[in-house]
């Protein structure tokens, strides 16, 4: 197949390198290259000579305590896993987990097969919960003004003063984080009617301009769910629907199942026009920048060239605002635009435009009339289901905030959520002269540090509660550990006050009288509450259909809004993947957890397109100062390819200064800047200095040889085997080595692969990998197993982007293997590349021979400062290893073995297809990869790896890797496909 080469690249500064002979990106930029460690060949000598001395002592483990139980638990078989099901809830999202306890301690998070929204996969946010549930920074008993006491006299003091407020009708003020639990939301309600409390409730990330568009546009606020498996176009303005959300889960398996080439569905195309770089966008087979202003002129355009130029029918009234709608001011954004219509009108009824959450009231109401025009509603869109939604915004809490400002309250009560790290520090002087500050949270935070009554909540793994993320889908929370820690739930405190009994059995009886009265069960209650509790999921009949009819008057509102598009700098800020709003600030395996795109990790960065940059002057890593009319903030300089010119973007959740040191001094806070999201009067300078930022992409260069492969559509129709040729076959001397019984590999499909990262998070919590900390990212020691690589190809100012995962590749021709000089690493008779921990003497030649840098050496002992109880969440199946090992992926082989002996045990001598699942695996949304016997003719991974789609990464070195890649498709309109360079 002949067709132009394309380069691909990972960072700027390298799209330029053209790999001479001489060239430093022939020499990988590793872990080894540090100037800690230079050594003499005569220092080395003396070494290696005393390493053969202390070969034997370096093959003992440290003498560790055990104490058996008193009494064996007849539940627990010691070594057996137990999995409970349970739930993951965040702000207005829930999904379904299963969570893994080895003896009473769990140790793993995976996703529930029967739930809707999570479908078996797990995102990293859930897996990475574990890490706060085993903190030792957690709060650990309530406390008096800072001096610890004990519940009794918290509860009593508390209680007193809250029934004399009560009696003197003075001002209790409620302020809780988002919860869709349907039980405690019922019990704010009581405890709020008992009181004369006002509840509010507010999540920076909220569905308040969702809820005014809805109301604008239809008179109701019911925001249905969307069914991307329905949908044949796909157009996005600033949604980031793959991105960190923990809905993004549903979406990423329904959007991936049409990119999955199958003759039973046509491939989907995905249109995002955005002001930011999202994952969303990365993914997408066309992209288009826009500044945050200019977009609701766009989805206007669009608008108007269905209703004009492809007679889309529409009233009279939306036509007379439409004509006075101005042309795109660029003609590839004409075509582009033209391209969408093409493709929408054909796909009537099966064509979605989806906004943002966070975009303007103006710009979701045009999203809504585009959708009503192209049918979405009743298909793609649904009408029966709904999301769940609240008042949850600074709109909401307005009439709190200024209560605050004149000191009007007696009474402050802050449940979850951080108030003070949010709002702005004038807010903080005022809630310190509130008489009576109470707090519930999980760590010590800035909103705890100046209330006076301050108490420990249980971690969700400990507690008991449920979920209502969409109607009809209740979920179940019940706890899998005693509280570590003398915690309580938000409902045992509620109902302390109220005198009402247990949160348990209360919980309990409003499922009996809400849920179960409404099924018909033929079971008894106790019969329904264990099933539930089993399954943890509970489906409840759909409700009748909402009425979505558009209210065109709306659209004049939107017209003379679009005329106001700013024309300086605009700053938007996004959530983390990291931090999400700041909530995961103190969980380390999160910080050190690389963003799918700018692959900077312990840090938020001030993200502008190369042009930008040149603009005003600035360089990588230069600090800059914004300033707003509420404060301002210091952020590093990080050069984006494909940001639009004149936007800045930087994520939230950084810069806390209590709760954790994990989070403490972690980038700056961009809340200080005020309660938006979209800033357009900024006022910026640049500061003296850099600031260092901790990526990830630019360790362990490969650049030049060809590692991710992709065509068109259109090019693998014509060509189907084009991956083939890319690697020719090789011939070898030495007769293949036969398996006589498995032989495990797997396949990693990058058309489905979105490089959402889950994979790597699971990755480190199965196998007990250490979090290093920002220096030593720095200098190339980040320690994950599994990495992914993301590769721009295309003009630097609009370039398309492929993710790749890489890890071990379990070669047969092993080049590790042959260079270690005490048989650390060897091949398995089952085709796995092994690790023997304690053989290992750290002399890094497996690392340096190993081609695709896939190794990671333990400089230090990272595990030799663990604070209790965070030995507890080590998974005791994986040895936890100590400086000067070198450790890698291992296929999950501790997984291998159990489901062997369990098939032992049930007389098969073979593993079943799907029956051996890895972490990474089991954690995938979009099911991008697959694992199991390359020997079984008839097993998945052994199909999938016979595609033509299927290759191997530098299959020219002979290495004969165990894991077979397909090839990336891209689905391109006809008009769009060779102007993508035309945009930039």
């Amino acid at each position: 197949m002949e067709k132009k080469s394309k380069t691909y690249w990972k960072i700027p500064e390298t799209v330029t390198v053209s790999r001479p002979e001489t060239s430093s990106a022939l020499h990988p930029i590793s872990e080894m290259n540090d100037t800690d460690f230079n050594l003499s060949r005569r220092s080395f000598m003396k070494l290696l000579g005393a390493s053969m001395a202390l070969m034997s002592a370096s093959c003992r483990r440290p003498l560790q305590k055990i104490i058996p139980y008193v009494k064996q638990p007849k539940a627990i078989v010691p070594g057996k896993a137990v999995y409970y099901a349970s739930t993951f809830a965040i702000n207005n999202q829930a999904q379904g987990i299963l969570v893994k306890t080895i003896e009473g301690r769990p140790v793993k998070i995976e996703g529930n097969p029967d739930h809707p929204r999570s479908q078996g996969a797990s995102s990293a946010f859930a897996q990475a919960s574990l890490y706060e549930l085993y903190d030792p920074q957690r709060k650990r008993d309530p406390t008096i003004q800072g001096n610890p006491t004990d519940w009794k006299q918290w509860l009593t003091e508390t209680g007193t003063f809250l029934s004399e407020a009560r009696r003197q009708k003075k001002k209790i003020r409620l302020l809780t984080e988002t919860t869709t639990s349907p039980t405690l939301r019922n019990l704010y309600a009581k405890f709020e009617k008992a009181y004369g409390v006002q509840w509010f409730e507010f999540e920076p990330l909220s569905q308040e301009r969702v809820r005014a568009a809805h109301q604008a546009s239809f008179g109701h606020t019911h925001i249905p769910i969307v069914h991307l498996d329905k949908a044949n176009i796909i157009v996005s303005l600033n949604q980031d629907f793959l991105g960190p959300t923990a809905d993004a889960l549903t979406h990423a398996r329904n959007w991936t199942q049409n990119r999955k080439l199958s003759s039973d569905h046509p491939m989907n195309r995905l249109y995002v026009i955005e002001s930011g770089f999202s994952l969303t966008g990365a993914n997408a087979d066309h992209r288009l920048s826009k500044k945050p202003s200019e977009l609701l002129k766009t989805a206007l355009s669009l608008a108007k060239i269905l209703v004009q130029e492809f007679q889309v029918p529409t009233s009279r009234a939306a036509k007379e605002v439409l004509n006075k709608v101005t042309d795109p001011a660029t003609s590839f954004e004409k075509q582009f635009l033209m391209a969408i219509a093409s493709d929408v009108t054909q796909n009537m009824g099966s064509s979605l435009i989806w906004v943002g959450e966070q975009e303007s009231k103006e710009l979701q109401c045009v999203g809504h009339y585009l959708n009503s025009l192209l049918k979405a509603y009743g298909t793609v869109i649904d009408q029966r289901v709904f999301q769940a939604s609240y008042d949850n915004g600074f709109g909401s809490i307005e009439p709190l905030l200024q209560e605050l400002k004149s000191d009007q309250i007696d009474v402050f009560i802050t449940i979850g959520g951080n108030p003070v790290y949010y709002l702005n520090s004038e807010y903080e002087n005022h809630i310190k002269k509130i008489p009576h500050t109470i707090r519930l949270c999980l760590f010590e935070d800035e909103t705890a540090k100046i209330s006076t009554y301050v108490a420990p909540l249980s971690h969700a793994l400990e507690s008991w509660g449920d979920a209502e993320p969409e109607t009809g889908l209740l979920s179940l929370i019940q706890p899998t550990i005693q509280p570590l820690h003398d915690s309580k739930l938000t409902g045992d405190i509620l109902l302390n006050w109220l005198q009402k009994g247990d949160w348990h059995d209360h919980l309990r009886d409003q499922w009996e009288q809400h849920v179960y009265s409404n099924l018909q069960s033929v079971a008894s209650f106790d019969v329904f509450w264990q099933e539930a509790l089993r399954a943890g999921v509970v489906l409840l009949p759909p409700t009748q259909p909402q009425s979505f009819v558009f209210q065109d008057a709306i659209l004049k509102n939107c017209f003379q809004t679009s005329e106001k598009a700013s024309q300086g700098l605009e700053l938007m800020i996004q959530p983390s993947f990291s931090t999400y709003d700041g909530r995961f600030a103190p969980n380390g395996w999160l910080q050190e957890l690389p963003d799918p795109v700018t692959k900077v990790t312990w840090d938020n960065v001030l993200a502008m397109s190369p042009k930008t940059a040149e603009k005003f002057g600035l360089r990588q890593e230069n600090k800059l100062e914004l300033r707003s009319a509420s404060g301002a903030v210091e952020l590093p300089v990080f050069i984006q390819p494909g940001l639009a010119e004149g936007v800045i973007t930087t994520t939230m959740g950084y810069g806390r200064t209590a709760g954790s040191e994990i989070a403490k001094n972690v980038g700056s806070n961009i809340f200080t800047l005020g309660p938006q999201l979209y800033f357009t009067a900024l006022e910026f300078k640049k500061l003296r200095g850099t600031h260092r930022i901790a990526g990830t992409q630019g360790h362990d260069s490969m650049a030049g040889r060809p590692l991710v492969l992709e065509a068109t559509l259109e090019e693998f129709k014509k060509h189907p085997d084009f991956a083939q040729h890319a690697h020719p076959p090789l011939q070898s001397l030495y007769e293949e080595h036969v398996y006589a019984g498995h032989r495990w590999g797997m396949t990693i499909d990058l058309n489905a692969c979105i490089g959402c990262s889950g994979c790597v998070v699971a990755c480190d919590v199965e196998n007990n990998v250490p979090i290093v900390g920002k220096k030593q990212v720095l200098k190339g020691r980040e320690m994950h197993w599994l990495r992914l690589d993301r590769y721009y190809e295309g003009h630097k100012d609009n370039p398309r982007v492929v993710s790749q995962p890489m890890l071990c590749q379990h070669c047969e021709n092993a080049p590790c293997e042959s260079v270690c000089p005490v048989l650390a690493t060897t091949h398995s008779e089952e085709g796995l590349n092994e690790m023997t921990y304690n053989r290992c003497v750290g002399t890094r030649y497996c690392s340096n021979n190993c081609p695709y840098k896939v190794r990671r050496f333990n400089f230090f002992d990272f595990n030799a400062d663990l604070e209790h109880p965070q030995e507890l969440g080590k998974n005791p199946s994986v040895t936890v290893r100590m400086r000067g090992i070198m450790e890698k992926c291992t296929f999950c082989v501790h997984r291998i073995n159990d489901v062997k002996i369990d098939e032992k045990l049930k007389g098969n001598d073979r593993v079943p297809d799907g029956k051996m699942v890895t972490a990474c695996q089991q954690s995938c949304p979009s099911q991008a990869i697959v694992f199991g016997d390359l020997n079984d003719p008839h097993s998945q991974v052994s199909k999938l790896s016979k595609q033509s789609r299927g290759y191997h990464v530098l299959e020219e070195y002979d290495t004969k890797p165990s894991i077979t890649y397909l090839a990336k498709i891209r689905n391109p309109h006809p008009l769009l496909k060779n102007l993508e360079g035309e945009h930039a």
